[in-house]
């Protein structure tokens, strides 16, 4: 059964030139600033289906690890959400996110840099720092397209 928003998504529009003529970088900013707040909340609220509609339905991943780089694609990924979610259970996490930049490319993309920093209460976590880009669909809406994120323990 696809996600919601699997392929219903027409094919992205060529990006104007950064930063293209007429294009309100600072509006374009705060929209993508918005989608990372409403994004957070899903994460927050451990809503799969929520996580899967800000993800595009060509969305692709490329997590480096010392094992080499994994490709993975939308429904990978969410099953592997859904999979940590489980796993998690009960227990209770503790988040720090930070989008450290965001460059619009054009009225309908951009490039965030984002760092995420996760552990649990009882100890151990992680640091990814991730590369995104982002679209704007013809309903109005960002969603992530494609991420490249690299992972640390501390």
């Amino acid at each position: 059964m696809p996600l919601q928003g699997e392929g219903q998504e027409p094919p992205p529009p060529s990006p104007d030139q950064p930063p293209a003529p007429g294009v309100d970088a600072e509006a374009i900013v705060q929209e993508v600033q918005a989608f990372y707040a409403e994004y957070r909340q899903a994460w927050d609220a451990r809503n799969t289906p929520a996580i899967a509609n800000h993800l595009a339905g060509d969305f692709v991943a490329y997590q480096y690890s010392p094992q080499g780089v994994v490709q993975i694609d939308k429904v990978t990924s969410v099953a592997g959400v859904q999979r940590f979610f489980d796993t998690l259970g009960s227990r209770e996490t503790m988040w720090g996110r930070s989008v450290l930049a965001v460059v619009p490319r054009s009225s309908t993309e951009a490039v965030a840099a984002v760092r995420n920093d996760f552990s649990l209460r009882q100890g151990g976590g992680e640091v990814e720092l991730t590369l995104e880009v982002l679209r704007k669909g013809s309903d109005g809406r960002w969603r992530l397209v494609r991420k490249w994120s690299e992972r640390s323990l501390f």
